[in-house]
């Protein structure tokens, strides 16, 4: 840094218009990372080879720029980029160019997207007309400021520090990440109440719980390998139904025997759902087998403790009750509480969307 000081100390009074100074201040957040550049007008006059310098005044003619705004931003994200780590550019979303005084700022904002680190930022700004050309650089990252200068042998920095994590790492991530989507997913902790509101013995649960589980496994392996997709426009809408269905079946009969079936059934369609979560989380490419089975157990982990909360309370209501079986007036109420909350998401999703 101090060569490279000494040298733009010694070049400069020679030849400013040469050095090619330009700066970026970048704010790294997550997987997006947002920039300032500044670069003289001069320098970027003579790489767009149009006026774009008021000499005598010493500013930038902000006419002349808006003219030139398209070509000179894709000046800058020809040499200005943002790269995943595995090599693919980041996508970008630039603004306008704005003056300042003499110089030119750009607003420019790289979203890198999941699984992208590190994320390596590269300037080969003004490096073709001038092989000392240098930017200082800015970068915050969390509560972490780094100071650096980019030359055309230095032209690269990761943006991102954090490696990336091990598989262990990844499996409780998206474990913890199944665990939470259910515990504030109440349509399907409603769904699953309404399948064990007439259950009193093991078997019949187990075999409702397992048709649950394994229909919902399936169609969310489909879905996130693209193999088999349903819009969210559909499969929201469904999964209301489901919950209406469930319930309003409640208040028909009170044999879960068979339940299974039309378990499996609804299931498939609640597979989807979660396969919608999972792909706004994100899946890392290098993991997703990985990161598919976590998921899927944290979502287990989640319904078998809801059945574990369930089951024991309606027990202990058939106690207090003095009830040798299940209350059908209990049965009723819940499920016409579960019928009123499926009808509003199906209008929600349907009708008010």
């Amino acid at each position: 840094m101090l060569a490279l000081l000494g040298a733009a100390l010694w070049i400069g009074p020679a030849d400013a218009h040469r050095i090619g100074v330009s700066s970026v201040t970048l704010f790294a957040k997550g997987q997006v990372v947002e920039g300032e550049v500044a670069v003289k007008g001069s320098d970027l006059e003579t790489l767009l080879g149009v006026v774009l310098v008021d000499t005598a005044r010493d500013i930038v003619l902000e006419d002349a720029l808006e003219a030139n705004a398209d070509a000179a931003v894709a000046v800058l994200l020809r040499h200005v980029t943002m790269l995943r780590g595995d090599g693919v550019p980041c996508n970008v979303g630039p603004e306008s160019p704005e003056a300042d005084q003499d110089g030119v700022l750009f607003w420019v904002i790289w979203d890198c997207g999941t699984d992208a680190n590190p994320i390596v930022y590269r300037n080969t700004l003004f490096h073709d007309a001038n092989p000392l050309a240098i930017q200082n650089i800015l970068l915050y990252r969390g509560e972490t400021q780094i100071q650096d200068v980019l030359t055309s042998k230095y032209a690269e920095l990761a943006v991102t520090a954090v490696p990336p994590p091990g598989l262990w790492q990844v499996f409780l991530r998206y474990v913890h990440s199944g665990i939470s989507h259910i515990s504030v997913g109440y349509d399907h902790i409603a769904f699953l109440i309404a399948l064990l509101l007439w259950a009193r013995r093991a078997w019949p649960m187990v075999k409702v719980v397992t048709a649950f589980t394994v229909a919902h496994s399936i169609t969310l392996a489909l879905a996130v390998l693209d193999i088999v997709s349903l819009p969210s426009a559909i499969v929201e809408p469904l999964i209301a139904a489901s919950i209406i269905w469930v319930a309003a079946e409640n208040l028909l009969g009170q044999r879960i025997e068979g339940r299974w079936r039309i378990t499996f059934t609804l299931g498939l369609v609640h597979g989807f759902g979660f396969a919608g979560v999972l792909r706004e989380f994100g899946l890392p490419s290098d993991a997703l087998g990985v990161a598919l089975a976590g998921f899927n157990i944290g979502v287990e982990i989640g319904q078998v403790t809801i059945v574990a909360l369930t089951v024991p309370t309606l027990l202990v209501i058939d106690r207090l009750l003095n009830a040798g079986e299940r209350s059908p007036a209990l049965v009723r109420v819940a499920s016409l509480l579960i019928v009123g909350l499926g009808l509003y998401w199906l209008v929600r999703r349907t009708i008010l969307v």
